[in-house]
């Protein structure tokens, strides 16, 4: 089953009884998910979620896949669905009290308008400006994704850092509009749309202040969310990129010593219990 952008998810997210006392925000690709084809989520993962029910803990996927392509993934290996997701750094979709995860269909009309402006005004100047670049610069491997006029796929994350440089004064210079990268992706997007103001909108929704946020992320559009958000608990994987590790040796947060999640949760645990004590 194709799930598309704008549509009532199937399955469910666990039950969830009371006030929403914590809420974690996590990255999909290089965070949350594996390399593990059966199981791209890890299985401890879900039971950690569902051992933090009766805390208060409900939790998210945050990332800048589209809906269908965190589906098809997702779904056919989910015991049950995230109490939220955010896709494209800014659609959101949230748990109702029967557990159905409902689009925020204004919000999400919201985004989309302003989106497509940003890509009437920017796409001749966009496409110009990139076209200089591979005259200029043969050797970096990249194409425009065929889905989006306004989003750039490398080759690899090394060639994106590349672009990014050679790109950084035409993107300083338009008004309105943002950058958001994770790994060898890049798209251009109205400025008030990140994953920060994604989850914001959900935080919001729930009553949960910001520093009761958990925020787990890898890539540059992660850092949007990261400096919205000084007071919630952010932190990394080893595997980030060195630009997220930088901001979060700066600022205090957490860098785990392996891949995953798994570490970076239990390590907020042991803070939250410390605190308690």
């Amino acid at each position: 089953m194709v799930v598309e952008e704008g549509q009532v998810l199937p399955g469910r997210a666990l039950p969830f009884a009371g006030a929403c006392r914590w809420l974690i925000s996590l990255d999909y690709d290089d965070t949350l998910r594996s390399h593990n084809p059966a199981h791209p989520v890890p299985v401890e993962f879900f039971e950690l979620m569902q051992a933090w029910r009766g805390l208060g803990v409900r939790w998210g996927i945050n990332t800048g896949r589209t809906l269908p392509y965190l589906c098809e993934e997702l779904l056919p290996h989910a015991p049950f669905l995230p109490d939220f997701i955010c896709t494209c750094e800014r659609y959101a979709y949230v748990a109702q009290e029967d557990g159905v995860l409902q689009p925020l269909r204004e919000h999400n009309a919201r985004c989309h308008e302003h989106n497509l402006m940003v890509r009437s005004r920017i796409r001749p100047v966009f496409h110009e400006r990139l076209e200089m670049l591979r005259a200029d610069n043969p050797a970096l491997k990249w194409i425009i994704a065929p889905a989006d006029p306004l989003s750039v796929e490398a080759e690899d994350s090394a060639t994106m850092d590349a672009i990014m440089e050679n790109l950084a004064d035409f993107l300083h210079s338009l008004e309105g509009v943002t950058a958001q990268r994770a790994g060898r992706y890049m798209r251009l997007a109205d400025a008030r749309y990140c994953k920060g103001t994604a989850l914001q909108t959900v935080a919001s929704l729930w009553g949960v202040p910001s520093d009761c946020l958990v925020l787990l992320g890898d890539g540059h559009n992660d850092l949007h969310a990261f400096r919205l958000f000084p007071q919630a608990f952010c932190g990394a994987p080893s595997t980030a990129h060195p630009d997220v590790l930088a901001y979060l040796q700066n600022c205090g947060g957490y860098i785990s010593s392996t891949p995953g999640v798994m570490e970076i949760l239990h390590a907020w645990q042991e803070l939250i219990m410390t605190e308690r004590r």
